[in-house]
């Protein structure tokens, strides 16, 4: 078994190793202390003199838009350069709390770590080592990871001891100051927060606030994860990667009056005494930097085409993909029907679906909870599918689509065998064990620690699963970000005060989903990993999006949310029918694909008749978040050909329209609300929606002369190459209108 160590991504090759074995084998109190702030404003005004005085470190990194230089005997570790502009950022060295004193992290004698690697995402991963200054045997990793067409580069590090050394905590908070910087160039600072999570729409959203002056001059502090810096002319971000729910800060950046900027760990960072020695490194989160000529949409272009391209080692997460799931017909037969959840979850409705999807034009068939016998053991239900898998499998091939299966990492059930061997694992909290919970009415189960032995457990069955069932597609489900604080599994001990250990576990359990879907990535190469998070209280960020993708809506608001009783089916979920209003709420969050791909946001429309509601539902889908589910069998033959004929066109430029940045023109349920999803081909998409009227839209961007549009709407191309686009709306019988959509597709004939 894998020892229940903190879980870090180098952890990765380990974990494959481990499962390759096996199957050879046949079976932070808010806020940084102001003495270490201090210290590392220190470090950061020496830093721009020192790396031009430092001896020269190892060759440049260097790439068509950047150059980094590591320095040797210098207060700035490292420095990012862009070509051809005269000016370097210096990022000062990380300071680090070790046997009770603050060691910052300089280092002299770099030399690379081994020859760099390339990436199967395109990057270029570059590692070098040197001795920490005054520190004998105390040694810095620093990696980097670069693509030869992205301004931004990635890098984290690891802390190497050929003794016992101790990580503390003099005042009781964590004492790490991860990077420093100087902001004094630019007038212009902003706060990207990715993890609000806003009721009105039941999602996180992404909020921008700017830090003015006042902030600098008080020593505010802002979560991020993303910092943006800018003039006319230059624009600089510093991100870093973990998740939780704002305002839960694991680190954050603590603003100076000299517009300095550090990132400092605030809790859960590391534990009271966690060892480093040999064989025992402190390895870092992952973080992020990029600068570019131009202005913020320069700068956001980038960066979206970074998080598209080269943040995940594997693109399969990135591809767009039809995803339908079976989830929202089991509501239904709960809310509308009185039946059980999983009363039609058998083989042959399974087969049924799978034949309305296949003519529907469905990549990925998602088979939701109740497909398994008992969580853990995680084997298909022999009462429900008695002959297992293999005829939904055999279809699914048939038509050229993938399986995919729900899953709740952290349970298993009490008779599991997965249970029975993991029992050391089991969540607890001031030592005590959480009550069974019954899994969506299949057994008794008890959650389990993520970040124990059990994580890469839990990688290696769904691993095995692929072997076994070919399920290629895996969404988790119900991992909140706290829950226990247990001394044996790998974040703290029993010296450790609880809450310490409940941070730390909390702070890992990010990095520990994302070590499983990236484990899973690289043994299954065209594997999603699908991190539910459409309830607040979850590790929302940068650190899973690094390996997977995010479930993002089911239903929206509830009836709570808004201040309503609930009907008398009980059935609390707000947005729960076809039509416009929950389309409005699905697409809200489409705000977040000015920074990160829509692609890696699953939210679900329904596909039900009239077919009013249906393009509003295909026009919103092929905007990325591309997933239905709903009664396939109870749509029309006229409404399953509409589907399969908008989505085989959608097909044609799907990935034009991913790498598309958006161009937005109105507000959500505006009128009317235009969409322009078109690449630097010319090739995408532009879809309106409105109540009524007649609308006229010029695109943005040059436009493919071939082109496909529903009734109801011209397209012509004008003299420089832009669509114009005439879209009708006719007034529909009612009180209240409801809207419509139109959809244009570019680069299809």
């Amino acid at each position: 078994m894998i020892p229940p160590v903190p879980i870090f991504r180098d952890r990765t090759l380990a974990v494959l190793a481990h499962i390759a074995d096996r199957q050879s084998n046949g079976t932070i109190t808010a806020g940084m202390t102001s003495s270490l702030s201090r210290i590392s404003a220190v470090a950061l005004a020496l830093a721009a003199q020192a790396a031009v005085a430092a001896d020269v470190g190892p060759q440049p990194i260097e790439n068509r838009f950047a150059t980094i230089h590591l320095h040797s005997g210098a207060k700035a570790l490292w420095d990012y350069s862009l070509n051809g502009v005269d000016g370097r950022h210096a990022v000062a060295a990380p300071v680090v709390n070790v046997d009770g004193r603050d060691v910052t992290l300089s280092i002299e004698a770099v030399r690379p770590f081994g020859p760099d690697r390339q990436l199967p995402n395109g990057c270029r991963e570059c590692a070098y080592v040197g001795d920490v200054l005054g520190e004998t045997g105390l040694q810095l990793k620093v990696v980097f990871r670069v693509a030869e067409d992205d301004p931004v580069v990635r890098f984290h590090y690891e802390i190497l001891s050929d003794r016992t050394r101790h990580l503390t905590k003099p005042e009781g908070t964590d004492r790490i100051s991860y990077l420093a910087l100087s902001l004094a160039g630019f007038p212009k600072v902003t706060e990207l927060r990715l993890s609000e999570f806003n009721e009105e729409f039941h999602s996180y959203m992404p909020v921008e606030r700017a830090l003015d002056t006042r902030l600098f001059v008080d020593r505010e502090e802002a979560m991020g994860p993303i910092l943006l810096a800018g003039d006319d002319t230059e624009q600089l971000l510093v991100a870093y990667e973990h998740g939780s729910t704002a305002p839960d800060e694991f680190l954050h950046y603590r603003l100076s009056p000299d517009r300095s900027v550090s990132l400092d760990a605030v809790k859960g960072n590391y534990w009271t005494g966690e060892e480093i020695g040999p064989g025992k490194p402190f390895s870092t989160i992952w973080f992020e930097m990029e600068a570019i000529r131009g202005d913020r949409l320069a700068l956001q272009k980038a960066y979206r085409n970074f998080v598209l391209k080269h943040l995940a080692l594997s693109p399969a997460s990135r591809k767009p993909r039809i995803f339908y799931n079976t989830w929202n017909y089991q509501e239904r037969l709960k809310s509308w029907e009185g039946k059980p959840y999983l009363s039609e979850m058998n083989q042959e409705r399974m087969l049924k679906e799978i034949d309305v999807a296949h003519r529907m034009g469905v990549d990925v068939f998602v088979i939701d909870a109740g497909w398994f016998e008992k969580p853990g053991d995680w084997q298909p239900s022999p009462s429900r599918f008695p002959e297992g898998l293999k005829p939904v499998k055999a279809r699914l091939d048939a038509y050229g689509m993938k399986l995919g299966l729900w899953f709740a990492p952290r349970m298993a059930a009490m008779s599991s065998k997965m249970l029975m061997t993991h029992e050391d694992c089991i969540k607890t909290l001031d030592g005590i064990q959480p009550n069974p919970w019954v899994v969506w009415e299949t057994e008794a189960s008890l959650g389990c620690c993520i970040v124990s032995r059990f994580g890469p457990d839990f990688a290696e069955e769904l691993v095995r699963l692929n072997r076994e069932l070919g399920v290629t597609y895996f969404k988790f489900d119900a991992v909140d970000q706290y829950g226990c604080n247990d001394p044996n599994h790998g974040h703290g001990t029993a010296s450790d005060p609880a809450t310490e250990r409940g941070d730390c576990y909390a702070f890992q359990v990010p990095l520990a989903m994302a070590n499983i879907a990236e484990v899973v990535g690289a043994a299954v190469p065209d594997a999603i990993c699908d991190f539910d998070m459409t309830e607040s209280g979850r590790s929302f960020g940068l650190a899973f999006l690094s390996a997977g993708k995010y479930f993002l809506i089911n239903n929206g608001p509830y009836h709570q949310n808004y201040d309503l009783p609930l009907p008398p089916d009980g059935n609390w979920n707000l947005f729960f029918y076809p039509g416009p209003a929950r389309d409005w709420i699905c697409r809200s969050p489409l705000v977040f694909d000015q920074w990160i791909p829509s692609t890696l946001f699953l939210t679900h429309y329904l596909p039900d008749d009239p077919e009013s509601n249906q393009m509003l539902s295909l026009a919103s889908l092929i905007l990325g978040q591309d997933g239905i589910w709903g009664d396939l069998p109870a749509v029309s033959d006229k409404g399953v050909a509409l589907f399969g004929s908008v989505l085989a066109k959608y097909r044609k430029v799907r990935d034009d329209i991913a790498e598309a940045y958006p161009v937005d023109s109105g507000p959500v349920g505006g009128a009317p609300e235009v969409h322009e999803k078109i690449a630097p081909n010319g090739r995408g998409a532009v879809v309106l929606f409105a109540s009524h009227g007649v609308y006229r839209y010029v695109t943005t961007n040059h436009a493919d002369h071939r082109i496909w549009h529903d009734d109801g709407t011209t397209v012509t191309l004008d003299g420089t190459g832009h669509a114009v686009i005439t879209a009708d709306f006719p007034t529909q019988a009612g009180s209240f209108p409801k809207a419509g959509a139109h959809i244009v597709f570019f680069g299809v004939d």
